[in-house]
């Protein structure tokens, strides 16, 4: 009982490191976008152009990934059907 008691405690405290790692840099990473638009207003036009590039490839991933269900789906029709 006390190794699982300290193998979740360990589990915790890692988790919790990486989540203060993630908002550090997080901030750091914000804080310098900030800059860099302050410094150069057209880094606000890449900014926009890169997030909506970032937005159509997730949108073709999320296609490809509903295709792949719709013909595993399509393989299981047939394979139950007796026809």
């Amino acid at each position: 009982m006390l190794n699982i008691l300290q193998g979740l405690h360990s589990h915790i405290r890692n988790t919790l490191i990486w989540f203060i790692v993630y908002f550090v840099m997080q901030t750091i990473i914000w804080a310098a976008m900030a800059v860099l638009v302050i410094l150069y207003p057209e880094t606000l036009f890449i900014l926009v152009s890169v997030f909506f590039i970032l937005l159509a490839a997730l949108n073709i991933y999320l296609i490809l990934i509903f295709c792949n269900y719709l013909f595993k789906l399509r393989k299981f029709k047939k394979l139950l059907s007796f026809d």
